[in-house]
């Protein structure tokens, strides 16, 4: 796809927390409070952890034949469908109440009791839900963490990556290999956006899901980066401000200033109102690859320069660039790839832009200096955790 500005989409279409969906001021808040998010533990704890799985799973494979483990990563979409399909019914916000039969859970969702007794039982054996001796499923550490209103999303994130949409895109991924070209748009003839703005619905699962991505890396995009050196922070393509609002809680002298498209701005809000900062941070709307607003000190994007090829990267930091003074920062909140970090989250996402997002990709430490200087800024400090990062840009 071309560079042109009059080829890409005239909307914010970050990957976090937005939405155009009409019903969008009824999405679940109940879990946020004018409090901070727990904090995420430290990052050399978090990459302590992902070692020590990564190795207890190379051992597992060592105990069982290799075609036996290999064959376990083949049937993955069967647990990737089939935990969507049992979020969407919603089983597990069933069994909060209690354990029941697979029977009982047919007859309150509408399914087939066979069906539904040979799906549930699969899910046992991969660790969601469990089976007591008297023949009933009940919720288990996992399975509870896809009821509806965690913080997390985890409940979205299921219904998302098990959509028709995004499974379809995947089928296409010979297509992906060969030409580099996305997925999605073979599969469905549409781009992302284009099918998210035919599909509503699916933008709120999706707007949903980011919302708890971004819950859960907020607390450590707080720590990692020193925002008691910021006045007025701008967060480009910031949805409904879930990760602002993190920041402006637990930095009070921050000025915020939430910028997004009309229809998702008009949903902020609620989330605003719940997180108690609706006060101190300014909405402002319209589209980041025409404009951005001037007179903050610094610019955020989280999660947006994965989701373009460098060509539109250029001329939302080129927007930024327009605006900024001399010492003014932009901020890229981004997973970064490090080729030989074989516990990095990076890899797998880079798979699925490169399967969804037209010129999505996730980018180096070095890619992002890159893509820095091109508009004109000065690469700066760097803070990376196994999660998430910020790269930093400073205007010379």
């Amino acid at each position: 796809m071309s560079d042109s500005p009059a080829n890409i989409p005239q909307t914010n279409t970050a990957a976090d927390d937005t939405t155009t969906t009409p019903s969008a001021a009824q999405y679940d808040i109940s879990a946020l409070s004018h409090q901070p998010f727990p904090d995420a533990p430290p990052g050399f704890l978090i990459n302590l952890v992902l070692r020590l799985r990564r190795f207890l799973l190379r051992l597992a494979d060592l105990v069982v034949p290799a075609d036996a483990a290999v064959f376990e990563r083949i049937v993955g979409v069967g647990h990737t469908v089939s935990i969507g399909a049992i979020t969407r019914l919603g089983v597990p916000d069933i069994l909060a109440q209690g354990p029941l039969s697979a029977k009982a859970l047919a007859e309150r969702t509408g399914c087939n009791a066979d069906a539904m007794h040979r799906t549930m039982r699969a899910m046992v054996t991969g660790g969601v839900f469990k089976l007591d001796r008297e023949g009933r499923f009940a919720n288990n550490r996992l399975s509870r963490e896809l009821c509806a209103g965690r913080l997390n999303r985890a409940k979205e994130f299921a219904e998302y990556f098990s959509s028709k949409s995004n499974v379809l895109a995947y089928a296409e991924f010979d297509h992906v290999l060969k030409t580099g070209e996305e997925g999605f748009m073979h599969a469905n003839g549409k781009d992302l956006w284009q099918w998210f703005d035919a599909h509503p619905e699916e933008l709120e699962t999706f707007a949903q899901m980011m919302m708890g991505v971004t819950n859960g890396e907020a607390p450590m995009v707080a720590k990692l980066y020193p925002f008691e050196e910021i006045t007025r922070l701008c967060d480009v393509g910031g949805g409904r401000g879930s990760l602002l609002s993190e920041l402006v809680v637990r930095y009070p002298h921050l000025q915020g200033v939430l910028f997004d498209c009309e229809g998702v701005i008009a949903s902020a809000g609620p989330l605003l109102e719940a997180r108690g900062v609706a006060d101190k941070i300014e909405c402002e709307t319209g589209d980041f690859y025409t404009a951005v607003p001037a007179g903050c000190d610094a610019y955020m994007l989280k999660n947006v320069m994965h989701d373009w090829d460098d060509g539109r990267c250029k001329i939302i930091l080129d927007n930024c660039r327009k605006v900024m003074k001399k010492g003014n920062k932009v901020l890229l909140v981004e997973i970064v790839l490090e080729e030989f970090d074989r516990t990095n989250f990076a890899a797998l996402r880079d798979i699925h832009v490169l399967t969804v997002c037209t010129g999505g990709r996730e980018r180096s430490r070095a890619d992002y200096a890159r893509l820095l200087r091109t508009s004109g800024f000065e690469p700066g400090r760097v803070f990376v955790s196994p999660i998430i990062s910020v790269i930093e840009g400073v205007v010379a």
